[in-house]
Protein backbone atom coordinates (compact mmCIF):
# COMPACT_ATOMS: atom_id res chain seq x y z
CA UNK A 1 0.00 0.00 0.00
CA UNK A 2 1.18 3.57 -0.82
CA UNK A 3 2.02 5.85 2.01
CA UNK A 4 0.64 8.94 0.36
CA UNK A 5 2.07 11.25 3.36
CA UNK A 6 6.02 10.15 2.42
CA UNK A 7 4.59 10.65 -1.13
CA UNK A 8 3.64 14.27 -0.39
CA UNK A 9 6.68 14.99 1.94
CA UNK A 10 9.06 14.09 -0.94
CA UNK A 11 6.66 15.89 -3.77
CA UNK A 12 6.98 19.01 -1.85
CA UNK A 13 10.63 18.91 -1.34
CA UNK A 14 11.32 18.71 -4.71
CA UNK A 15 9.25 21.31 -5.41
CA UNK A 16 9.68 23.91 -3.08
CA UNK A 17 12.78 25.86 -4.08
CA UNK A 18 16.66 25.09 -3.20
CA UNK A 19 16.54 28.83 -1.22
CA UNK A 20 13.48 28.25 0.12
CA UNK A 21 14.36 25.02 1.74
CA UNK A 22 17.57 26.13 2.86
CA UNK A 23 16.25 29.49 4.53
CA UNK A 24 13.53 26.99 6.46
CA UNK A 25 16.10 24.85 7.92
CA UNK A 26 18.00 27.55 9.63
CA UNK A 27 15.53 29.93 10.30
CA UNK A 28 14.46 29.56 14.12
CA UNK A 29 13.99 33.33 15.33
CA UNK A 30 11.30 34.07 17.30
CA UNK A 31 7.52 34.79 15.45
CA UNK A 32 7.86 38.85 16.87
CA UNK A 33 11.47 38.65 14.91
CA UNK A 34 10.34 36.74 11.91
CA UNK A 35 7.48 39.18 11.67
CA UNK A 36 9.85 42.74 12.36
CA UNK A 37 12.27 41.25 9.51
CA UNK A 38 9.70 39.76 6.94
CA UNK A 39 10.02 43.10 4.29
CA UNK A 40 13.71 43.04 4.70
CA UNK A 41 14.41 41.57 1.14
CA UNK A 42 12.27 44.72 0.03
CA UNK A 43 14.46 47.61 1.90
CA UNK A 44 17.51 46.78 1.02
CA UNK A 45 17.06 47.80 -2.33
CA UNK A 46 16.40 51.69 -1.30
CA UNK A 47 19.90 50.63 0.40
CA UNK A 48 22.05 54.02 -0.99
CA UNK A 49 24.54 53.22 -3.20
CA UNK A 50 27.51 54.93 -0.87
CA UNK A 51 26.31 52.91 2.19
CA UNK A 52 25.70 49.53 -0.04
CA UNK A 53 29.55 50.06 -1.12
CA UNK A 54 30.73 50.43 2.48
CA UNK A 55 28.48 47.19 3.83
CA UNK A 56 30.41 45.17 0.84
CA UNK A 57 33.56 46.05 2.23
CA UNK A 58 32.26 43.83 5.27
CA UNK A 59 30.96 41.31 3.36
CA UNK A 60 34.64 40.84 1.05
CA UNK A 61 35.89 41.38 4.37
CA UNK A 62 34.15 37.80 5.83
CA UNK A 63 34.49 36.24 2.24
CA UNK A 64 38.02 36.79 2.43
CA UNK A 65 38.74 35.39 5.94
CA UNK A 66 36.83 32.19 5.08
CA UNK A 67 38.80 31.61 2.39
CA UNK A 68 41.63 31.69 4.43
CA UNK A 69 39.83 29.65 7.43
CA UNK A 70 40.40 32.44 9.67
CA UNK A 71 37.89 33.04 12.52
CA UNK A 72 34.88 35.89 11.49
CA UNK A 73 35.18 38.64 14.10
CA UNK A 74 33.46 42.27 14.12
CA UNK A 75 33.96 44.70 16.47
CA UNK A 76 31.66 47.39 16.33
CA UNK A 77 33.15 50.60 17.84
CA UNK A 78 31.30 53.75 19.28
CA UNK A 79 32.45 56.66 21.18
CA UNK A 80 30.31 55.88 24.46
CA UNK A 81 29.16 52.43 24.06
CA UNK A 82 25.37 53.52 25.22
CA UNK A 83 23.58 52.97 21.79
CA UNK A 84 24.42 52.29 18.40
CA UNK A 85 27.27 49.73 19.08
CA UNK A 86 25.29 47.58 20.80
CA UNK A 87 22.78 47.57 18.56
CA UNK A 88 24.73 46.58 15.33
CA UNK A 89 26.24 43.83 17.44
CA UNK A 90 22.98 42.67 18.06
CA UNK A 91 21.72 42.79 14.51
CA UNK A 92 25.01 41.15 12.90
CA UNK A 93 24.60 38.04 15.40
CA UNK A 94 20.56 37.62 14.43
CA UNK A 95 21.85 38.17 10.93
CA UNK A 96 24.79 35.69 10.60
CA UNK A 97 22.37 32.85 12.46
CA UNK A 98 19.36 33.52 10.08
CA UNK A 99 21.36 32.64 7.19
CA UNK A 100 23.51 30.34 8.63
CA UNK A 101 26.34 31.75 9.07
CA UNK A 102 26.57 30.91 12.55
CA UNK A 103 30.48 30.82 13.03
CA UNK A 104 30.28 34.87 13.20
CA UNK A 105 31.24 36.14 16.48
CA UNK A 106 30.70 40.08 17.62
CA UNK A 107 32.08 42.29 19.92
CA UNK A 108 31.54 45.92 20.82
CA UNK A 109 34.06 48.55 22.80
CA UNK A 110 34.20 52.28 22.62
CA UNK A 111 36.49 55.43 24.01
CA UNK A 112 34.49 55.44 26.72
CA UNK A 113 32.40 52.83 28.61
CA UNK A 114 29.03 54.39 29.90
CA UNK A 115 25.85 52.70 30.69
CA UNK A 116 23.69 51.29 27.99
CA UNK A 117 20.91 53.48 27.30
CA UNK A 118 17.20 51.86 28.10
CA UNK A 119 15.76 52.91 24.75
CA UNK A 120 18.73 50.92 22.60
CA UNK A 121 17.00 48.13 24.92
CA UNK A 122 12.96 49.22 24.86
CA UNK A 123 13.78 49.01 20.78
CA UNK A 124 15.31 45.53 20.39
CA UNK A 125 12.65 44.17 22.27
CA UNK A 126 10.34 46.10 20.29
CA UNK A 127 11.63 44.23 17.64
CA UNK A 128 11.04 41.26 19.07
CA UNK A 129 14.09 40.32 21.30
CA UNK A 130 13.58 39.00 24.37
CA UNK A 131 16.22 40.83 26.89
CA UNK A 132 16.88 39.82 30.70
CA UNK A 133 18.57 42.50 33.09
CA UNK A 134 21.06 41.26 35.17
CA UNK A 135 23.00 43.45 38.03
CA UNK A 136 26.36 42.50 38.05
CA UNK A 137 28.52 44.28 41.44
CA UNK A 138 26.29 47.47 40.01
CA UNK A 139 26.86 46.98 36.42
CA UNK A 140 23.73 46.59 34.67
CA UNK A 141 24.29 43.11 32.25
CA UNK A 142 21.64 42.58 29.53
CA UNK A 143 21.12 39.27 27.65
CA UNK A 144 19.75 39.63 24.60
CA UNK A 145 17.93 35.96 23.45
CA UNK A 146 16.29 35.87 19.66
CA UNK A 147 15.85 32.01 18.88
CA UNK A 148 15.18 29.09 20.85
CA UNK A 149 17.51 27.07 22.34
CA UNK A 150 20.70 29.33 22.04
CA UNK A 151 23.04 31.20 23.58
CA UNK A 152 22.23 34.98 24.45
CA UNK A 153 24.27 37.88 23.45
CA UNK A 154 25.69 39.49 26.20
CA UNK A 155 25.73 43.44 26.32
CA UNK A 156 27.57 45.84 28.76
CA UNK A 157 29.62 48.19 28.08
CA UNK A 158 33.08 48.25 27.18
CA UNK A 159 36.29 49.44 26.23
CA UNK A 160 37.80 48.20 22.67
CA UNK A 161 40.53 46.72 25.05
CA UNK A 162 38.28 44.86 27.40
CA UNK A 163 39.72 41.49 28.14
CA UNK A 164 36.47 39.86 26.40
CA UNK A 165 36.84 41.51 23.45
CA UNK A 166 39.48 39.56 20.37
CA UNK A 167 43.13 40.74 20.93
CA UNK A 168 43.64 40.71 17.07
CA UNK A 169 42.30 39.51 13.63
CA UNK A 170 39.16 41.09 13.76
CA UNK A 171 37.18 43.83 11.49
CA UNK A 172 36.85 47.40 13.60
CA UNK A 173 33.69 49.01 12.69
CA UNK A 174 33.45 51.96 13.65
CA UNK A 175 29.26 53.60 13.63
CA UNK A 176 30.11 56.98 14.29
CA UNK A 177 32.72 59.23 13.22
CA UNK A 178 34.06 60.83 16.18
CA UNK A 179 35.38 56.90 17.44
CA UNK A 180 37.07 56.65 13.72
CA UNK A 181 38.99 60.42 14.20
CA UNK A 182 39.43 59.54 17.43
CA UNK A 183 40.80 56.11 17.19
CA UNK A 184 43.19 56.05 14.52
CA UNK A 185 45.06 52.44 16.15
CA UNK A 186 43.20 49.62 17.43
CA UNK A 187 45.41 46.96 18.33
CA UNK A 188 44.87 43.69 17.00
CA UNK A 189 42.93 45.12 13.79
CA UNK A 190 42.65 43.12 10.85
CA UNK A 191 40.66 45.95 8.26
CA UNK A 192 39.03 48.89 9.23
CA UNK A 193 35.42 50.27 8.12
CA UNK A 194 33.61 53.55 8.63
CA UNK A 195 29.52 52.52 9.03
CA UNK A 196 28.63 56.18 10.72
CA UNK A 197 24.65 55.67 12.14
CA UNK A 198 23.76 59.03 14.13
CA UNK A 199 24.34 59.86 17.75
CA UNK A 200 21.10 58.87 19.37
CA UNK A 201 22.22 59.80 22.51
CA UNK A 202 21.57 63.22 21.20
CA UNK A 203 17.52 62.56 21.62
CA UNK A 204 17.28 61.50 25.34
CA UNK A 205 14.76 62.76 27.14
CA UNK A 206 12.89 64.46 24.03
CA UNK A 207 9.76 63.73 23.23
CA UNK A 208 11.12 62.10 20.19
CA UNK A 209 13.71 59.35 21.59
CA UNK A 210 11.79 56.30 21.25
CA UNK A 211 10.97 56.85 17.92
CA UNK A 212 14.39 58.01 16.73
CA UNK A 213 15.95 54.58 18.60
CA UNK A 214 13.00 52.83 16.90
CA UNK A 215 13.77 54.12 13.48
CA UNK A 216 17.94 53.58 13.47
CA UNK A 217 17.24 50.13 15.21
CA UNK A 218 15.20 48.93 12.07
CA UNK A 219 17.81 50.73 9.73
CA UNK A 220 20.95 49.00 11.46
CA UNK A 221 18.67 45.91 11.17
CA UNK A 222 17.98 45.85 7.37
CA UNK A 223 21.62 46.46 6.93
CA UNK A 224 22.63 43.95 8.90
CA UNK A 225 20.35 41.16 6.93
CA UNK A 226 22.30 42.88 3.71
CA UNK A 227 25.18 42.17 4.34
CA UNK A 228 25.13 38.23 5.56
CA UNK A 229 22.44 37.35 2.32
CA UNK A 230 25.42 39.15 0.04
CA UNK A 231 27.88 36.70 2.17
CA UNK A 232 25.50 33.65 2.24
CA UNK A 233 24.71 34.34 -1.88
CA UNK A 234 28.98 34.51 -2.42
CA UNK A 235 29.84 31.78 -0.15
CA UNK A 236 27.01 28.98 -1.86
CA UNK A 237 27.91 30.44 -5.25
CA UNK A 238 31.82 31.32 -5.83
Amino acid sequence: MINFSFVFVLYALFLTPLQERQTASFNKLYPILNEYIKDFPKEFRKIPEERRYRLNEMVYYLEEQEKNRNAWQLMFISSNQSTVGQMAQVWAKIAAYYFGLEKLQTFSGGLQAEPISVNTILALEKAGCIVYKNDLNGLNVYQVKYAYNINPIILYPKKTDHVKNPANDFMAVFVNEHADMNMRNVRGTFNRLLLPYEDLSAYDGSAIDTRQYEESNRKMAVEMFYVFAQLRKRLKNP
